[in-house]
């Protein structure tokens, strides 16, 4: 009985002993025992939440200070704390894994948490080294909501997504809009800071501001892309990256683009062949006018040149020389025939206008009796070359008519074509031995100067040249410039 007695008196004892520590402990956790703060932070910007013995601090910055309070310092003989990062269990300090001391002083003192960092504070009993609250201090990765919305239209939003790991992502937008970025605070924290910097991609232009409520409005330019980077100014390592497109306008893409590059090569091409055609049109014009003009003036020496051979058929039949002069007049008429045959055209090649020239001597040298030769350069192709029609003619008249018509026999003619020194270059030279005065007024002369002006207007690389030499006889040297090249 007695030990009865005892036994039952000593549970009683250990129950109101367990009753009376379970009593005082359940009071404990509504004792703040630590004091959080950080440089800078708002009471907003930190946020303390209590389930049982755990008390979970949530905040935005990096720098935290921890600090005992009053109330720790006072139960010193009772209570201590220990603080460490990464802690494990929550009732028995064995169970702690991965533990690592802040290295916190008695007084307290400040840490820095990275993104996703935590550090513990245990509060644990002396005697028993039992928990008696632990808090549990968390910087968490928080990124702004930037919402995107157009100015007329406030139905029309969107919300630039973001990531966690920072990656970057792209949104577009219609050209012409005026669009407003708006900050939406989150859940945990109030009145922080954003910092944003836009770079304008095309002309490297950025803007760089500190904002806690929304952006300025934007126009932002069509056809270009921006890179919007935010993040909150507590967190620096959580910036995002938002590529904006605004699209362009339709008369930027590049179908537009090439329809218009085709119709302005085209209309400059239609401009082009119309100036080509009018050009051309001109040109063959003012050609044709020179070859009218080259034309009657060729037109014009006929007539005088058959009046002068009329008057050596005249001449012949005057002396009695009544068969020279029906040679000289069946010459003629196969010469006249030849001669208004190249009547019309402008040029004649060169080995047919020296045998006309050559029945034209002939008919001369029936008359006055003096010699003549033709002297032709071999290297000359004359089937090829062409000249001027009857351009010949008039200095081969003159010779004979004032140089070789007193001379009788003894009067001497050549005719000679060779190549000159100058390249693409030839010279004609009519020679005779007597001597006379070319007068550049006289009509056949002058008509023949004013045919060599006309040629050369209508021949823009080629030229012709009449000089005199009467240094022994006289010489008329007829040089065709830049002829052989065409």
């Amino acid at each position: 009985m007695i030990l009865t007695k005892k036994f039952n008196t000593l549970i009683l004892f250990l129950f109101a002993f367990v009753n009376g520590v379970h009593a005082w402990q359940s009071n404990l956790p509504s004792i703040t025992y630590m004091r959080f703060d950080g440089p800078g932070l708002l009471v907003g910007q930190m946020k303390e939440t209590q389930n049982g013995l755990l008390v979970t601090v949530v905040t935005a910055g990096g720098f935290i200070g921890i600090h005992p309070t009053s109330v720790l310092n006072n139960l010193s003989d009772k209570i201590y704390y220990r603080a460490y990062f990464n802690g494990g269990g929550l009732h028995n300090d064995s169970n702690q894994t991965k533990k690592k001391q802040t290295g916190l002083p008695a007084q307290g003192g400040q840490i820095y948490l990275k993104v996703n960092d935590e550090v513990f504070v245990d509060i644990l009993d002396k005697q028993t080294n039992t928990l008696v609250k632990r808090y549990e201090i968390k910087r968490i990765r928080i990124i702004p909501k930037i919402t995107l919305s157009h100015k007329h239209d406030e139905h029309k939003t969107l919300v630039l997504p973001s990531h966690a790991g920072g990656s970057s992502s792209e949104v577009m937008v219609a050209p012409g809009d005026e669009v407003q970025f708006n900050i939406t605070s989150g859940e945990n924290f109030k009145g922080l800071e954003v910092e944003y910097t836009l770079v304008n991609l095309k002309t490297k232009r950025s803007e760089y501001r500190i904002i806690d409520t929304g952006f300025a409005p934007f126009r932002l330019l069509a056809n270009t892309e921006y890179e919007l980077r935010y993040n909150y100014v507590d967190q620096q390592e959580s910036v995002q990256t938002v590529y904006i497109r605004v699209k362009p306008y339709w008369y930027q893409s590049i179908i537009t683009y090439a329809i218009l590059i085709t119709v302005v090569v085209a209309i400059g091409f239609l401009l082009v062949t119309l100036f080509l055609r009018n050009k051309i049109r001109s040109s063959e014009k003012k050609q044709k006018k020179l070859e009218t003009a080259a034309i009657r003036l060729q037109s014009l020496l006929n007539p005088h040149f058959t009046f002068n051979a009329l008057s050596s058929i005249q001449g012949l039949m005057n002396t009695d020389r009544i068969d020279e002069a029906n040679n000289y007049l069946q010459e003629f008429s196969s010469l006249l025939r030849q001669t208004l045959a190249n009547n019309q055209h402008v040029f004649n090649s060169l080995d047919r206008e020296l045998e006309m020239m050559r029945m034209y001597v002939k008919l001369e040298a029936l008359r006055f009796n003096f010699s003549w030769n033709f002297d032709i350069s071999p290297e000359l192709n004359i089937s090829n070359i062409e000249i001027p029609t009857l351009l010949l003619q008039p200095l081969i008249e003159n010779s004979v008519k004032h140089g070789l018509s007193k001379l009788g026999d003894k009067g001497e003619l050549s005719v000679i074509c060779k190549m000159s020194s100058k390249k693409d270059t030839f010279v004609i030279v009519v020679e005779d031995n007597g001597t006379w005065v070319s007068n550049n007024s006289g009509y056949g002369l002058s008509l023949t100067f004013e045919r060599i002006l006309t040629i050369n207007k209508m021949t823009k690389d080629r030229k012709i040249e009449l000089d005199f030499d009467k240094k022994s006889g006289t010489k008329a040297i007829l040089t065709f410039h830049n002829w052989l090249n065409n």
